[in-house]
C-alpha cells in the first residue's frame, strides 16, 4: 500500500511539474508542448521525467 501511494505521489508531482512549465513558458521561454507522450513521460518518471523533456527540447 505505501508504493502505491508513492507511486500515485510521483505521478502527481510529474504532471503538476508539466503543468507549471506549460504555464510560465511565456516568461521562462521554455515550451514543452502538452501531449500524451509529455503527460505519461511525466507521469511514469515523475519530476526526473519533466527534467529529461526540458533537456531534450533545449537540444
Amino acid at each position: 500500500m505505501r508504493g502505491i501511494k508513492r507511486l500515485i505521489g510521483s505521478a502527481m508531482l510529474g504532471v503538476l511539474a508539466l503543468a507549471v512549465l506549460y504555464f510560465t513558458a511565456p516568461y521562462t521561454g521554455v515550451y514543452i508542448p502538452v501531449s500524451r507522450l509529455s503527460v505519461a513521460v511525466s507521469a511514469v518518471l515523475g519530476v526526473p521525467g519533466v527534467t529529461l523533456l526540458v533537456l531534450l527540447s533545449l537540444l
